[in-house]
């Protein structure tokens, strides 16, 4: 059996059909999943277990929202509307931000701490 790019895990007559329902599911996954996924990481900081992998996973659904979104935006009104491509196209960008976070996670954390640090320092001196 070959591997081919008209098939998308079953899914390829829906997205076929509706392509625009790919949009929706761009948007929501990565909101639906880092609800849990923070809610794990909550428990994992109470207990002191190691962050590593949850803030990876995180990075990862906050990055995959801000620009899979805007590339399926993008890819959506220029080309041809094929949701089996725009699939594809967005697992792409999931899994590239997934290896960026996992190789980056620690200089994200970083500089997430540095403007939390930036933050509150500008409303100490407003007080």
């Amino acid at each position: 059996m070959e591997f081919s790019f008209n098939t998308f895990f079953g899914l390829e007559k829906d997205l076929t059909a509706h392509p625009e329902m790919l949009i929706f599911a761009a948007l929501l996954i990565p909101i639906l999943l880092m609800l849990p996924i923070a809610l794990v990481g909550w428990i994992f900081r109470k207990l002191k277990f190691n962050m590593y992998i949850i803030n990876v996973l995180l990075y990862t659904m906050m990055f995959t929202f801000l620009l899979g979104i805007l590339t399926i935006f993008v890819l959506y009104f220029i080309t041809d509307k094929n949701g089996i491509k725009l699939a594809y196209c967005w697992l792409t960008v999931f899994a590239g931000m997934f290896f960026f976070s996992l190789i980056n996670e620690n200089t994200i954390t970083k500089m997430f701490a540095d403007w939390s640090k930036l933050i509150e320092e500008k409303d100490k001196s407003r007080r």
